[in-house]
């Protein structure tokens, strides 16, 4: 299946179409609106080109429909991402994002995961630190990790890119990401921001708590 861009320049931006292929673009929400289900693994939405008083509003319009949504924004900041993701977002990143990222974007939301760039996942876990008490679990057993897993962990938990972490201990990324899906099943988490807070021992809430 395609994945759909919403933006009202009215055509794919270059690196999209060399990240998805098979990409298709609409104009608005709305146009995809009243679909039961909107046939697409993942929306795009495009807020470079919405006027910032309408963008929270369009945001949980298309997070509404149903497909995981990545905002892309021109000027990433702290507080539109934290906003964004409040109203129903699963990544958030640069509208010019390279086409590599953009698949590794696609990747996490459409396994249910959530994804920042490093910076502001760096941020989340800083403040998500400082408010965790001390009566939180019990300490992480990482037992059930290899050496190499609890090494990938630990820079994760840190806010590192996988190229970061590829260089540190001078593997690829690939095999990053197969540690890190091995990381995922093995602890019981979805995504890496999950993973960053079971590796900083502060609870993870779901609807199932």
């Amino acid at each position: 299946m395609s994945r759909t861009f919403i933006t009202t320049i009215g055509y794919l931006r270059e690196r999209w179409k060399v990240a998805f292929p098979d990409a298709s673009a609409v104009s608005t929400v709305a146009e995809l609106d009243g679909m039961k289900s909107p046939v697409t693994p993942s929306l795009w939405l495009d807020t470079s080109v919405i006027a910032p008083e309408s963008r929270q509003q369009v945001i949980a319009a298309a997070a509404g429909l149903g497909p995981p949504v990545v905002i892309m924004s021109s000027v990433p900041g702290e507080a539109e991402a934290f906003a964004a993701l409040k109203e129903g977002g699963r990544g958030y990143c640069h509208v010019e994002a390279a086409p590599e990222q953009l698949r590794e974007i696609a990747q996490v939301v459409e396994n249910n995961g959530l994804w920042m760039p490093t910076k502001l996942m760096q941020r989340f876990l800083s403040v998500s630190s400082r408010l965790a008490t001390r009566a939180g679990p019990d300490t992480l057993d990482l037992n059930s990790l290899t050496s190499r897993e609890v090494m990938v962990a630990e820079r994760v938990s840190y806010g590192a890119s996988n190229r970061e972490i590829a260089e540190v201990l001078n593997i690829s990324e690939r095999t990053v990401k197969a540690h890190l899906t091995t990381c995922f099943e093995k602890l019981a988490v979805r995504d890496r921001v999950q993973l960053a807070l079971r590796m900083h021992n502060i609870e993870i809430y779901t609807a199932l708590n």
